[in-house]
């Protein structure tokens, strides 16, 4: 664990560092955002796996409610620049959630009615909210560093089920996870290089490198999902055309 003090004491040494890169980071998340939001619309689908965005919703939105903690109790420029970012984050969330009532029946639960499926979200976010708050408790986070890694590290993970699920590449793009894999990097950059040694741990550097690496292989798969679709009509169309 680390000490909250000691890691604002460093972010304040090497402000500039971490502005460039953590700025860097937050822009990358706002692009693949973006980018996975119109690809579901566009495929009718939800672009990110229930697991992952109930995850991150209850983690950012923690951050959202913390703000006599951010503002008040540690009063840091970084807290507080952090927590007017999770506003957008947050936002984008919960279009997830409304994308994921929205066209999410048919592929999760398409034997059971639209109320149904609603009541059964509801149900199973108000298992995740309880049991977020039971782990806050012994996770002494109060950078939100811990959760922002384990909601990275989380996001390959769950989209790996959902590519194996649905044995398609509907409702994301090479380029989301391009990007994705680009606001790891300069995450990951900025903790090992300006957050303090705590953060540049072999064990730490080897979650970053797997985390990197995970992200980077699925925008590899994706990029040749996509190639194997575009030489499909290609090939018939050569084939039409010499007949």
């Amino acid at each position: 664990m680390y000490d909250p003090h000691i890691v604002l004491a460093a972010i304040d040494a090497h402000w500039l560092g971490v502005l460039a890169f953590c700025g860097l980071a937050m822009v990358f998340n706002y692009i693949w955002f973006a980018l996975a939001a119109i690809r579901g619309f566009r495929d009718k689908v939800y672009p990110v796996p229930l697991f992952s965005t109930l995850f991150w919703l209850c983690g950012d939105g923690t951050g959202v409610l913390s703000h006599h903690l951010y503002f008040i109790v540690y009063h840091h420029w970084y807290l507080e620049l952090f927590w007017g970012a999770l506003i957008f984050t947050v936002s984008f969330e919960l279009l997830y959630i409304y994308m994921t009532l929205k066209f999410g029946r048919r592929e999760l639960a398409p034997g059971m009615s639209q109320a149904g499926f609603v009541l059964t979200l509801v149900g199973g976010a108000a298992i995740f909210v309880s049991t977020w708050i039971y782990m806050r408790t012994f996770l002494h986070d109060d950078l939100n560093i811990t959760y922002f890694n384990l909601a990275n590290m989380a996001g390959p993970i769950a989209y790996a089920g959902v590519l194996a699920r649905r044995r398609s590449i509907a409702g994301t793009s090479s380029w989301v996870w391009v990007f994705y894999t680009l606001m790891l990097a300069s995450w990951y950059y900025a903790q090992a290089s300006f957050f303090g040694p705590e953060f540049r741990t072999p064990t730490m550097l080897a979650f970053f490198a797997v985390n990197i690496g995970s992200a980077a292989a699925l925008a590899v798969y994706v990029r040749a999902q996509e190639r194997a679709q575009t030489a499909v009509p290609e090939a018939m169309a050569v084939a039409s055309a010499a007949t």
